[in-house]
């Protein structure tokens, strides 16, 4: 059986911190991460994806990979899918807040 090489190029920063969390919240992100690879950026987005396009920035998506977790990726001319961010839910909010 040949098997498909992964898209998936995921942080180091990512990484370390996926090892931190509690074996439920690690096992959801990886799940959500794990799903990222079958993601077309030409088709509908998936209710768990948002994508943004800033003007002064390239495009990246946020994956809400649990009740706690995001995640942002971004998609390479090559296709790959660069996961480059996990945080919690809460440190969105807190920015959210922030004057503009």
């Amino acid at each position: 059986m040949k098997t498909q090489p992964s898209r998936l190029d995921i942080d180091t920063s990512v990484l370390a911190g996926l090892a931190v969390l509690s074996p439920d919240d690690s096992r959801k992100v990886w799940q959500a991460i794990d799903s990222l690879e079958s993601f077309d950026p030409d088709q509908p987005l998936d209710s768990k994806i948002q994508k943004y396009t800033p003007p002064d920035m390239g495009t990246f998506y946020l994956l809400h990979a649990s009740p706690r977790y995001r995640v942002i990726f971004e998609i390479t001319e090559e296709n790959e899918i660069k996961v480059i961010d996990l945080f919690r839910k809460e440190r969105l909010e807190a920015f959210a807040k922030l004057p503009s």
